[in-house]
């Protein structure tokens, strides 16, 4: 194989002002030539991409103006109702009247605005729960048969018959609070359980064991390592709690344990449901039926839709 090889000479033949000697540039070459990433900008800068979530978001966030503004200081079923019962929609009532005479439109939003309530601070209680439970059952393992056994004995015990006996050790008094702490002692397991499999999964990751080494107390591994990583599970999870919520408060009523205990001063979406369905108006007048369950429906599936996409965009495998 030929070679050119050139001489010394040669070299110094070519013209020299064609060449500039610009030096080294260290720090140049120490740069990343990438664009800054943020984890929080990138999630939501996915989130506002999704149409799914925007059009969920605005839609709840009408819903609870609405449920905020709508039948403040008024009664669902008022004292004096007009003279004729149960009517269709119509230009002056939206969502037509009700079996009592009263207006559903009103009594619909007084509704939602109790079972919201009721709603998030089930929700957060259970999902307060659920984290601490499962953190401190995921990453002390002294405790481990501690709360194996703890949920052992509260699986056992179906959960509807659990909180009637909470309600009936209370008097038999279905008030908000004693619901609220009935239900509390069950619902945490499940978010509870998950978030224990996935700290075990990562507990002895290597950043965890070199933040031990160093001397980090635990509840900061706990806090700035472990939780931010199982953040997506943790949101997914907790997507169901609301619907959930909501659900419980139909379920109650039913039972005629809901916390709305005389629904002509009172109601909720779970109390409007159940006195719909214990006499036969809505087979003669359908949107007595449909319009409650379109709210229950509804609300339920936006928080659902909302959440899945936020959990699905904090996934940082998802990123770039």
């Amino acid at each position: 194989m030929e070679q050119n090889l050139y001489s010394q000479d040669e070299f110094e033949l070519i013209d020299k002002s064609l060449f500039k000697i610009v030096g080294s540039k260290t720090e140049e070459a120490e740069k990343i030539n990438n664009k800054p990433y943020s984890y929080w900008k990138s999630v939501f800068s996915r989130v506002l991409k999704s149409k799914t979530f925007l059009v969920s978001i605005i839609l709840l966030v009408i819903i609870i103006i609405m449920a905020s503004s709508i039948g403040i200081g008024k009664e669902p079923v008022p004292v004096d109702p007009p003279s004729f019962n149960i009517a269709p929609p119509s230009a002056e009532h939206i969502f037509g009247l009700g079996r009592f005479g009263e207006d559903l439109w009103l009594k619909m939003w007084i509704g939602t605005r109790t079972t919201l309530i009721f709603t998030f601070i089930v929700a957060a209680v259970q999902i307060s729960i659920g984290i601490i439970i499962g953190s401190i059952w995921g990453y002390y393992r002294k405790l481990d048969i501690v709360f194996i056994e703890t949920t052992r004995f509260l699986t056992l015990i179906p959960s509807l018959i659990l909180w009637l006996i909470i309600i009936f050790l209370f008097g038999g008094i279905s008030t908000l609070p004693i619901i609220i702490f009935a239900i509390s002692l069950t619902s945490w397991i499940t978010l509870a359980s998950i978030i224990r499999v996935q700290i075990l999964i990562i507990r002895n990751a290597e950043y965890n064991i070199a933040s031990r080494v160093l001397g980090t107390p635990n509840h900061k591994i706990i806090k700035k390592n472990i939780l931010p990583k199982i953040l997506p599970i943790i949101i997914q999870t907790s997507t169901f709690a609301i619907p959930t919520a909501i659900g419980l408060d139909s379920l109650l009523a039913y039972y005629n344990f809901g916390f709305v205990t005389n629904t002509l001063d009172q109601a909720s979406l779970g109390s409007i449901l159940n006195e719909l369905l214990l006499g036969s108006d809505w087979e003669v007048y359908p949107h007595l039926l449909i319009i409650p369950v379109v709210f229950v429906g509804g609300i339920s599936l936006l928080f659902f839709l909302a959440g899945k996409v936020f959990a699905d965009s904090l996934d940082p495998k998802t990123h770039r």
